[in-house]
């Protein structure tokens, strides 16, 4: 893998998650992009644990029909890790070094910058350019994960005929889908200079983001999403998740107990305050321009009230699908929208330069 840019390529994005496989193709339009190919897979249950893959072989079938869905155009691919799985660190080095020597001067440092030894680690980096309080100094932003996780993902990817270009990390590529469309379908969010808090819901776990300026400025995962409540809706699992889901999307909710509900409701808003407190213990902005619920908990009503009923801030469910013109044959995913903004900042590294 090298420095990247597909020009004008297509860019295609695949999120692998805990619960399913999600890709977005991206073709450049002028100063935009346009969506030219989306793709959902379901993967089994457990197939992914704690981040890390327990079946290669199922998730090349997921990744297979996730393939066939796309068609032919892409298969040069932008994935991910979790950010739990991998480190970042900003480091001020002189703003004379170029590329080579910042790679030069990393490795040389490795065991300060990387709490792992180097061969056991793929790293990467990007200057974000000139330090605002330190002349002749640039910053430069150091992220390293373990090979194992990089390299069975592209193992499942690459078996079934893609061609990784890139491994992203998950809240970078959440970063840059938020930057893309927040400005044109939410712009009051930016006008502030206070950062933004986005709160990525999924089924296996909460992730708490702080992004401002074009950076993250902290993040923190922890296991428990939406499976906390589908296994204490469906304790005997009598009945198909799929339906369970698709009720609590409508907010027919009038069959579950409210008990169950409350409960994890509770414990859901328990997760997100305590990262906003270790948050707030070191920042020196502690208040927030408003709070973007992503992936599958943006997209059912009882969490997006409970969120808004709790915060002091405004609260909106991002779906990117509002700022792009789907093609009619995937009108059928709009709703899904929240569920995509990982592939779609995935789709978006594409078109950047990285150095991996």
């Amino acid at each position: 893998m090298g420095l990247f840019g597909l020009g004008k390529k297509p860019g295609l994005g695949i999120d692998i998650g805990t619960d399913a496989v999600k890709a977005i193709e991206l073709l450049p339009a002028g100063d935009t992009y346009d969506i030219i190919g989306i793709a959902e897979t379901q993967l089994p249950r457990n197939l992914i644990t704690d981040d890390e893959i327990t079946d290669i072989e199922k998730l090349s079938r997921a990744l297979k029909q996730t393939r066939k869905s796309l068609g032919k155009r892409s298969l040069d691919v932008v994935s991910s890790v979790s950010g739990s799985q991998a480190i970042s660190k900003q480091v001020a080095m002189s703003i004379d070094l170029d590329d080579d020597a910042i790679a030069e001067k990393i490795e040389t440092e490795a065991e300060a910058l990387i709490p792992y030894p180097l061969a056991e680690v793929r790293y990467d980096f990007e200057s974000l350019g000139e330090h605002p309080t330190m002349p002749g100094q640039q910053r430069v932003l150091v992220t390293a994960t373990r090979t194992l996780s990089v390299d069975t993902r592209v193992q499942a990817l690459e078996a079934v005929g893609f061609k990784v270009r890139i491994m992203d990390v998950d809240n970078q590529a959440i970063l840059r889908a938020c930057d893309h469309v927040i400005p044109h379908l939410h712009p009051e969010l930016y006008d502030d200079h206070l950062p933004l808090l986005v709160l990525d819901i999924s089924h296996a776990a909460v992730q708490t983001i702080v992004l401002s300026a074009g950076e993250v400025m902290f993040t923190r995962y922890q296991s428990g999403g939406l499976n906390n409540l589908l296994n204490a809706l469906n304790p005997d699992s009598e009945h198909d998740q799929g339906e369970l889901l698709a009720k609590l999307r409508a907010n027919e909710i009038e069959d579950f107990s409210p008990l169950v509900i409350q409960d994890f409701l509770g414990n859901l808003w328990s997760q997100i305050s305590r990262g906003i407190q270790i948050y707030r213990s070191n920042a020196t902005k502690k208040d927030f321009s408003g709070i973007v619920l992503i992936n599958s908990g943006a997209m059912l009503p009882l969490i997006v009230e409970m969120v808004s009923e709790q915060a002091d801030y405004s609260v909106v469910s991002l779906n990117p699908f509002n700022h792009f013109t789907l093609p009619d044959k995937f009108e059928h995913l709009y709703a899904h929208g929240p569920r995509f903004v990982e592939a779609l900042g995935l789709a978006l590294r594409s078109f950047t330069p990285w150095h991996t």
